[in-house]
């Protein structure tokens, strides 16, 4: 993780930005205030909103994380895929 004040950002987005896609790293701009914001690249802003959404649902949540719990334990079997 990486942070920069608001005014070191204004002067420096386009680097900031493109260290954050080559790092695949969320980025903090501390603002005037003590708040802040976060620069995420755009394909794991992607993978997280996709994987609320997966979640959001109850019954689809506990049937994902009981295949993850599944595979870790070993319970499971690897098939080949059918070419059509």
């Amino acid at each position: 993780m990486t942070a920069y004040s608001l005014k070191y950002a204004k002067e420096n987005l386009e680097r900031i930005a493109q260290e954050a896609v080559d790092n695949d790293l969320p980025t903090y701009i501390t603002l005037d205030s003590g708040e802040a914001v976060v620069i995420v690249p755009k394909e794991r802003y992607e993978s997280w909103s996709e994987t609320d959404y997966l979640l959001s649902n109850p019954v689809n949540a506990e049937r994902l994380l009981k295949a993850a719990a599944d595979i870790r334990a070993g319970k499971f079997e690897q098939r080949a895929l059918i070419e059509p």
